[in-house]
């Protein structure tokens, strides 16, 4: 009898409900174009402001850095591989695309249940700008800039959500 019980808390304890996830691995690298974009803006713990922007909007924004600075919904695009960000794409005679613009990037704070956060580094590590990476799928990318203040530490709270859509290599 005591065999049997211990063969069954042997069984029960290998088959236990833990279960292991394997973080998901990022597939950042690729061109993608802006597909949509909406903007929040918090004063005080009171939602201030929200817009979305759809293709064929300009979205302006003065209080971020370039290249996000402005963005034309459905036209802009950006591209990565495993180092490098590229931006301001200029369309040559021959059909390929030459960007003019390139900064490093990098990934942070990734975890089995957090995407981490896209870094980017657009003037040589003098400035940053911080998106928290919320969706990476097959041939879609959504991130999320963590807030920033228009006036140093005070003022409203805003916060930028970009939907990316990739469209090549």
């Amino acid at each position: 009898m005591k065999n049997i019980i211990k063969l069954l808390l042997t069984i029960l304890l290998l088959s236990s409900c833990v279960k292991y996830t394997q973080p998901k691995l990022l597939s950042l690298s690729g061109t993608y174009v802006v597909d949509k974009i909406t903007y929040l803006k918090i004063d005080n713990s009171d939602t201030t402001g929200f817009q979305v922007y759809y293709p064929g909007d300009m979205y302006v924004n003065p209080n971020i850095y370039n290249p996000f600075d402005t963005l034309k919904v459905g036209e802009t695009k950006f591209s990565m591989d495993y180092q490098l960000f590229f931006y301001n794409p200029v369309e040559t005679a021959t059909g390929s695309t030459y960007w003019k613009d390139k900064c490093d990037y990098d990934v942070q704070n990734e975890t089995n249940n957090f995407l981490g956060y896209l870094i980017l580094y657009p003037d040589n590590y003098n400035k940053k700008i911080v998106f928290s990476i919320i969706d990476d799928g097959l041939e879609s990318l959504v991130i999320r800039q963590t807030g920033h203040w228009a006036f140093g530490s005070s003022g409203p709270d805003e916060s930028i959500t970009i939907y990316l859509t990739r469209t090549g290599p």
